[in-house]
């Protein structure tokens, strides 16, 4: 997860780490190490951590992480505050146990085999974040990624979710061929994990009035698939970020 709270235990993998070492937060703050292996580290995530790169330094020279911890950029999707269409009824708040940046979305009941089941998002004009998505984005999707945080507290085992970004009626794209499908099985165990797809990958099928939308860009996230799923699902953070700083 690239979400983790103060005093959570962050995972940062790579290559080469070896002790004396530092793991160094945006905001000038460093963490405390818990485990160091050649290619992962765990670190207690320290009061006063800051969205934006964490900086790994042994004896040999340090290295900044491509990725945003907490990464807050470019958010199409949060709860902080709910605006859209659908899930303000699923909104839990960021007091909640579970919550890990504010509030987020949990939905919690049987969603039927090819039944639409309406989840997150809405009209570019109902979202106070449709202009999140840069231009750039669209442009050369290749260069960006998809990501969200998501915790499977029942595993996501049948049916699968559509994600659409873009004008989202009048007229629709074809919600059978242009879609993302994200499809399962998918199970974090109960643990909230970052999921990471390639924006190239997501728009790939993208053709109905898919292109640079100055108005801004409406989102459908829905299940709509074959076979019947006892969810229990919670849901932060939909964001297109850079892959590399």
């Amino acid at each position: 997860s690239e979400y983790v709270k103060d005093g959570g235990i962050a995972v940062i993998r790579g290559d080469y780490f070896y002790e004396p070492l530092t793991v160094t937060f945006t905001g000038g703050v460093t963490g405390e190490l818990v485990e160091v292996e050649d290619d992962m580290i765990q670190v207690r995530v320290p009061a006063g951590a800051q969205p934006g790169p964490i900086t790994v330094a042994t004896n040999f020279g340090e290295t900044e992480s491509e990725f945003w911890f907490r990464d807050n950029r470019n958010l199409l999707i949060t709860s902080d505050p709910w605006s859209g269409w659908w899930g303000q009824d699923l909104v839990v708040s960021g007091t909640d146990p579970l919550a890990i940046n504010g509030n987020f979305i949990r939905i919690k009941r049987s969603i039927g085999s090819w039944g639409w089941t309406e989840w997150i998002g809405g009209k570019e004009d109902a979202l106070a974040t449709s202009k999140n998505l840069p231009d750039d984005a669209v442009l050369n999707p290749a260069k960006y990624n998809l990501k969200f945080e998501i915790n499977t507290l029942k595993p996501y085992t049948s049916n699968r979710i559509k994600i659409m970004i873009g004008q989202v009626n009048g007229p629709d794209p074809n919600w059978d061929v242009e879609p993302y499908f994200w499809e399962p099985p998918f199970d974090t165990k109960g643990q909230w994990q970052t999921v990471v797809i390639p924006f190239d990958v997501v728009v790939a099928k993208y053709k109905t009035n898919w292109g640079v939308r100055p108005q801004g860009y409406g989102v459908k996230i829905w299940f709509h698939g074959p076979g019947e799923l006892d969810a229990d699902i919670a849901f932060d953070n939909l964001r297109v970020v850079p892959k590399v700083n």
